[in-house]
């Protein structure tokens, strides 16, 4: 087979997670030279797995591989240290080899939460502590998990008083994992062997390359990380985000249903569920499981509030409205703005302007500087009729704090048409058209801006773009209204 062929091959098995046809790929080659880094990170893993750890160390020297791997060198060293057979006096031999990188070198941020899992691992409490903190300082959204890993070695070690410790706060799956050590039930999470530490350094590599476009390493690399460790949990609900990114969403289901009924994570997964479902057309399924998990644990938080997403796809926003209030009345916080502004969106598509409006208000009060909030109480004052140079301010100050936003740069354009400044209405939807140039309702509003202001060849190419992507008939009906009789106050843009 061709070596790019077969490397493509092998890329493709790793992303569907069909590690067997991966490794017999490897296996059956004879250009291994050619192998790509997920391919490379699969057969290290194999090794960690089977603990096989001559022939991992091996494979850091390979010259053929070292280019690739050699920046997981400190971590999996470090591992296989802890793993062998101690002479007294060399138990910390391991968990120097990370603590002792360089600043420099790849990596480098995971090495507090390596080296904690390290010294966890074999007994030493007190060193470990020092890094917890930094470790989760870090960790995104792999914190909770990372809690749940720290506080189950902790409790195995004879100190669940600091157990409690990082397990404190309202986040429902620390509470759960609170409950059951109460109750004298382990969590399941420690990391203890070099594989399952490979596991959750590549998850961590994983989710920090997930924030750039790229989507097929992110998810090789997170798939790997299931394959070190089929145990995790938190491996699967992250590759089926990654899946999620790839439009693999059957897949991605596949493996938030997987995760163990028992495991502290379940309601993670349970949740990533529901999400999806909303997300995928496909509200009614999210709303029966959203209405399921409430019957079962009522108090749950966000439970409420999960039923309310689901609504509101279905646009049966006063439900979704109300379902939103029920879930900040069970929580009862000071600081509650993210859950007023959904109620506010959905009192407004149900038609209640004055009760959204004075949500909005609220919300605002609590959070002066989120942009999203003065955008959609800028632009829905526009729509509403309401106080043109109010809702300018608000949309200028959004512009202002997320300049690169299509949408609040659009909002910022139509407040400046509304308000008779064709000049600066057009130069905003022109950037905002640039920034988003799939979007129909920019480029609705641009043409509208331009026919205005007299250029109506370049409007006519502007709604051109916009009914090539308009989303349903009205709005293809009223573009091409405008584009045989003009723009007439029948068939402006709302």
């Amino acid at each position: 087979m061709d070596a790019d062929v077969e490397a493509r091959a092998a890329t493709e098995a790793i992303a569907a997670g069909r590690f067997d046809l991966a490794l017999s790929i490897a296996r059956n080659s004879s250009q291994p030279e050619s192998f790509n880094l997920d391919l490379r990170l699969l057969l290290l893993a194999e090794a960690l797995r089977q603990e096989r750890y001559r022939e991992a160390l091996a494979m850091l020297e390979d010259d053929r591989a070292r280019v690739q791997i050699e920046f997981l060198s400190p971590f999996v060293r470090g591992w296989v240290e802890t793993a062998a057979d101690q002479r007294p006096g060399t138990e910390e031999r391991g968990p120097a080899l990370v603590t002792g990188m360089a600043e420099q070198r790849p990596l480098s941020r995971q090495k507090d939460e390596q080296a904690a899992f390290l010294y966890l691992a074999i007994g030493e409490v007190e060193p470990a502590l020092a890094l917890i903190d930094p470790a989760l300082s870090r960790a995104g959204p792999r914190e909770a998990r990372l809690r749940l890993a720290f506080a189950d070695r902790l409790t195995t070690l004879g100190r669940p008083d600091l157990a409690t410790v990082l397990l404190a706060g309202e986040d429902e799956i620390l509470v759960a994992a609170r409950r059951r050590l109460e109750e004298g039930d382990g969590l399941g999470q420690a990391i203890l062997t070099p594989a399952q530490g490979f596991s959750e350094l590549l998850l961590a590599v994983s989710v920090d390359l997930a924030e750039g476009r790229n989507t097929a390493l992110p998810l090789g690399i997170a798939q790997v990380a299931r394959f070190a460790d089929p145990d995790n949990d938190s491996a699967d609900i992250i590759t089926g985000a990654m899946l999620e990114r790839d439009s693999r969403k059957e897949r991605a289901l596949d493996l938030y249903r997987a995760v163990d009924r028992n495991s502290p994570l379940v309601l993670q997964a349970e949740d990533s569920i529901i999400q999806l479902l909303v997300t995928d057309d496909r509200a009614a399924e999210a709303l029966e499981m959203a209405r399921r998990a409430h019957r079962r644990s009522p108090d749950r938080p966000g439970s409420w509030a999960r039923m309310a997403d689901a609504l509101a796809a279905l646009e049966r926003h006063e439900e979704a409205a109300n379902a939103y209030a029920q879930e900040r009345v069970r929580l009862d916080r000071e600081n509650d703005w993210p859950l007023l502004f959904l109620e506010a969106v959905s009192r407004h598509k149900s038609g209640n302007w004055p009760h959204a409006e004075a949500l909005l208000n609220q919300a605002l009060g609590q959070a002066p500087d989120q942009a999203i909030l003065l955008n959609y109480l800028g632009y829905s004052m526009l729509e509403e009729g309401g106080d043109l140079p109010l809702a300018s301010a608000y949309i200028r100050k959004a512009s202002r704090l997320e300049p690169d936003s299509a949408a609040i740069t659009d909002s910022l354009g139509w407040a400046l048409y509304k308000l008779g400044d064709l000049d600066g209405a057009v130069a905003a939807l022109s950037r905002a058209a640039g920034q988003a140039p799939s979007d129909p309702e920019i480029h609705e509003h641009y043409g509208d801006a331009l026919y205005a202001a007299s250029r109506r060849i370049e409007a006519r190419f502007a709604w051109e773009v916009a009914r090539y992507y308009a989303p349903d008939a009205a709005m293809t009906t009223r573009i091409e209204d405008k584009m045989t009789y003009g723009l007439q106050p029948s068939n402006a843009a709302p």
